[in-house]
This record gives structure tokens, C-alpha cells and sequence, in this order.
């Protein structure tokens, strides 16, 4: 039986957006065929699917596909643009972040050797090329972007200087005109975040077919297992597919749903609701809970900084302290503050 990846950061609470539905309205393609690799190796494969008339290429780089792990970068980055959005803000293709941030949101480790994954995701992401065809009126047009078309990353060494060598401190990433159109037609499904807590590839991408197909339906979506193998991408026999399938269904991981095979026939449904639980803290108390809208006011008074790393700072030095925090918010601006102040970052 697979398990569940710990949950690496207890201390946040996010929002994340899926990117399966962020296409333009016509084009279904990255939610009914698989954009994504599910291999944990390179994976140099070129993918060719057809559907209801229309072709998708998914053309690897040097460095192989795209995995469904690298996702979580683009994810991070369609949500920042969505909470911009619903607080009235313009938006630009262009998303600035931290590397740290995005571990943190979604469940990565956060050492060094992760800091190289994060880096190599985004040279996979950049290299994958989608190629598909896009019907206007009487003619058609085929068209080739990466999932993502650029991106810089900023890094410093401990005495604040630039470095080529030294930490990421800021990372910019220009979404494709794709992503970007479905954000501004606000094109997206909200995820469960225990989403990246699945261990298994196969099991994140069973999660974004019931999350589309099923949704908050009571009804259940039933595909084959030949149709399903093709959908989600995976090139083992088709006799291992199957065990897999059994597996994670007796598991029963998927938050939200649950799945169950039936002859030739893989059922998704929902699973019964639960009462959600509120999220425990790193530190030990939910007094020190810092607002989104915090975070972002926080990031504002100490640009340059990991956001999140100041958040662990702040913890430790209101926990050493002994003192009630009253206004956690607050008291979080006014500590990223005085660090800006006193050893500001440019």
C-alpha cells in the first residue's frame, strides 16, 4: 500500500488553483489528455493524442517532459494571479516569488538539494513544447508554446551581494498566453490541498479527472480502463494499470473522491464529507497565524526577502520572547520592517 507524503509545512494555509483547466474555453485538451509526465525518470517520449477532432503534441526538451511534480510551480503561479485578481489588481503574465514560498505551498522539502529540483523543474517546464491545432472560423492554425515562456532568478550570497553561486532570493516567471487567458476568464478549479501530499503520479492525475469530471457532484463518472490508461497518460502494461488502479483505490488517498473498479469500468464518485480540520502550526500555537493578506502586506515591507523564512524568524523570536501576540498580522509587518530597514535587500 502506498502512503501519503508527511505534511512538510503544518504552518500554512493556501488556496491553490488547477492548472488542468486553465486552457482557453474551446480547447480542452490538458484536461482530457495527459500534458504532463507521470514518469519519475526523464521521460523523452514525444506524446501525440487526438480528440474530438483535435491534435496535441507534447514535444520534451533535452531534459525530458515535464512531471506532474514540476506542476506545482505552474499551480503556485496560476494562484498568485487568481488572488490578485479577486483582491482588484491588474495582473501581468509575469509572477515574482520565491522558490522557498512555493516549497512551503506546496509541500516540498525545503534543503539544498531541493533548490536544484525547483531550478531543473523550471528548465522542464520552459523546454516541454505544446503544439496543438486552433480552429478560427473557415481555417486552422497550429500552434507550439512552452508551458511556461520565461524565467529569471535572482540570487545573493550572505553578505547581500549578487552572486551566480549564492541563494535564490527572487524568482520571475512569465506564464504562457494559454495559462494567462484562462486566468483572466477565471478558467480555473479550486484544488484540495492535500493534493500535494500524494506520493504517486498516478494517484495526482486520478485526483484532477474526478476534481473535472466529478466536481461537487454526487454523481458518479465512469470511464473505461483502456480510455482512462490513454487519459491519464500512462505507459505501463495494461495488466499493471490495472493492479495500480486496485492499489489506490484500497487506499483511498484521493481527497475529496474515491474510486472503484467495476469489470472494465473505473467508477469515480465522492467521498462522504468530513468536517475540515483546522491546520496545526510548526511553532505550536495558532496565535501566531499570519492572514494572506498579512503575508502579502509583509512581502511588501521587506521585498527581496523569503517571506517565509522571516515567518519562521518571527515565530521562533515571539516563542523565545513569551509575550501575548495580539495582533499577529500586525506584529509580523512591523518585524519584516525593521529587518528591511536594517539590512535592506536590492
Amino acid at each position: 500500500m502506498g502512503n501519503l507524503l508527511p505534511d512538510r509545512h503544518p504552518n500554512k494555509d493556501f488556496f491553490i488553483l488547477d492548472v488542468s483547466d486553465a486552457s482557453p474555453k474551446d480547447d480542452l485538451a490538458s484536461m482530457e489528455h495527459p500534458v504532463f509526465s507521470l514518469s519519475v525518470k526523464p521521460d523523452m517520449r514525444e506524446l501525440d493524442y487526438t480528440h474530438n477532432g483535435r491534435r496535441l503534441r507534447v514535444v520534451p526538451s533535452g531534459r525530458g517532459l515535464a512531471t506532474i511534480m514540476d506542476k506545482d510551480i505552474l499551480l503556485y503561479c496560476i494562484s498568485k494571479l487568481v488572488h490578485k485578481l479577486n483582491h482588484g489588481k491588474e495582473i501581468t503574465p509575469w509572477v515574482e516569488l520565491s522558490a522557498h514560498e512555493v516549497m512551503v505551498a506546496t509541500n516540498w522539502n525545503t534543503g539544498k538539494r531541493d533548490y536544484g529540483r525547483f531550478e531543473d523543474a523550471l528548465l522542464r517546464l520552459r523546454g516541454t513544447t505544446i503544439v496543438t491545432d486552433i480552429r478560427t472560423d473557415d481555417h486552422m492554425q497550429t500552434k507550439g508554446f512552452g508551458l511556461i515562456e520565461e524565467f529569471e532568478i535572482d540570487r545573493k550570497d550572505e553578505n547581500g551581494e549578487l552572486s551566480p553561486f549564492g541563494r535564490m532570493t527572487k524568482v520571475r516567471i512569465k506564464v504562457s498566453d494559454w495559462t494567462f487567458r484562462a486566468v483572466k476568464g477565471m478558467e480555473v478549479l479550486t484544488i484540495n490541498p492535500a493534493y500535494f501530499r500524494l506520493r504517486r503520479p498516478l494517484e495526482r492525475r486520478l485526483y484532477e479527472l474526478a476534481r473535472k469530471h466529478v466536481g461537487e457532484q454526487e454523481r458518479p463518472f465512469s470511464i473505461k480502463i483502456a480510455n482512462l490508461q490513454k487519459k491519464v497518460g500512462s505507459n505501463s502494461p495494461e495488466k499493471k494499470f490495472r493492479f495500480f488502479l486496485k492499489e489506490i483505490a484500497a487506499d483511498e488517498h484521493l481527497p475529496d473522491y474515491l474510486i472503484r473498479l467495476e469489470g472494465d469500468q473505473v467508477v469515480m464518485s465522492r467521498a462522504p464529507r468530513k468536517p475540515r480540520q483546522q491546520a496545526s502550526f510548526d511553532f505550536g500555537t495558532a496565535a501566531l497565524q499570519v492572514s494572506a493578506e498579512g503575508m502579502e502586506r509583509a512581502r511588501e515591507a521587506a521585498p527581496g526577502y523569503d517571506i517565509y523564512a522571516l515567518y519562521d524568524d518571527w515565530c521562533r523570536f515571539c516563542l523565545d520572547k513569551g509575550e501575548t501576540v495580539r495582533n499577529p498580522d500586525g506584529a509580523f509587518i512591523g518585524f519584516c520592517r525593521k529587518k528591511h530597514e536594517k539590512q535592506p535587500l536590492r
